[in-house]
Parts: structure tokens; C-alpha cells; sequence
């Protein structure tokens, strides 16, 4: 064996150690994001199964013609964005969605966390559109991670 063949083995080696060491580097990148993203995943998973909310009780304020109700957080998860939240009224069979400007809200017992709804809080929505007695009414809230409390209604019925 002569010198030339010792150094092109030596030169063969080398190479395949640095492709072994950048394919175990990259696979251990794939695997920490895929770590991640099934961590994110998760989380989202387990808000999601521990949010709950409940339409409590619905009135309506003959003086403004508005319907008013309570939302309880009744899940484990504390929810905020209300500008992303739906609210859908189905009046007497007709759907309308009740877009930001034509509902407002008030969060109650909101000294720990100001503007967010804690677990066994609650908060009143007034819909802001006129209602007669006898309109049959159905209430939709789904929040932004797709939760759902509907609850059905005739005004002084």
C-alpha cells in the first residue's frame, strides 16, 4: 500500500463521517420540530377539551327592544378575543350574524383578570337590534377555538 492509497482512505472516511454527522444533525432537528409541532398540537387539544361555555339566562329590555343573556365559563381554560367570538341569532327561522358593532359585552367579577372571562365567570351580552314579544329566538355563541353554547328562546313566552 502505498502513501497515495492511505490518503485517499483517509479522505474517504473523512467524507462519510461528515455526511453521517450532518444526517444525524438534521434528524435531530426533524425530530425537535416535530417535538414541537406535536407539543402545539397538544396544547391546543387539551384547551380546547377543557373549554366550556353556557348560555345562562335571557331577558329582554322592553324600554331599548334588546335582548340581553349570560355566558358562563363553565370549562378549566380562560377565554378572551372577543372580537373573534360569533354570535348567531335565529329569529323566528331567519339566521343573522351578529357582527362586532351590533352586540356588546360585559365581563363580571373581572378583578383578577380584567377583560377575560376566568373559569366560573360570567358575562352578559346585549344584541343590540330591536325584538318584539313572541319572536321565537334562537342564541349561538362559539368561541374562536370553535366551542359551541346554543340555547333557544320565545320573548314573554
Amino acid at each position: 500500500m502505498g502513501l497515495d492509497t492511505v490518503i485517499v482512505a483517509f479522505f474517504v472516511i473523512t467524507t462519510m463521517l461528515v455526511v453521517a454527522n450532518t444526517l444525524v444533525f438534521g434528524m435531530n432537528e426533524f425530530i425537535d420540530s416535530s417535538f414541537d409541532g406535536y407539543s402545539a398540537m397538544h396544547t391546543t387539544t387539551i384547551d380546547k377539551m377543557q373549554t366550556d361555555i353556557e348560555i345562562q339566562n335571557i331577558w329582554f329590555n322592553s324600554t331599548e327592544n334588546h335582548l340581553h343573556f349570560m355566558v358562563e365559563n363553565t370549562g378549566e381554560t380562560k377565554l378572551s378575543e372577543f372580537d373573534l367570538w360569533d354570535i348567531i341569532v335565529i329569529k323566528n327561522g331567519t339566521a343573522d350574524y351578529m357582527g362586532g358593532n351590533r352586540w356588546a359585552l360585559d365581563v363580571y367579577d373581572g378583578q383578577l383578570n380584567p377583560n377575560i372571562l376566568d373559569p366560573l365567570e360570567e358575562m352578559e351580552i346585549e344584541i343590540m337590534e330591536e325584538y318584539n314579544n313572541g319572536d321565537a329566538i334562537i342564541l349561538k355563541v362559539i368561541t374562536p377555538n370553535g366551542i359551541v353554547s346554543s340555547k333557544g328562546w320565545t320573548i314573554g313566552g
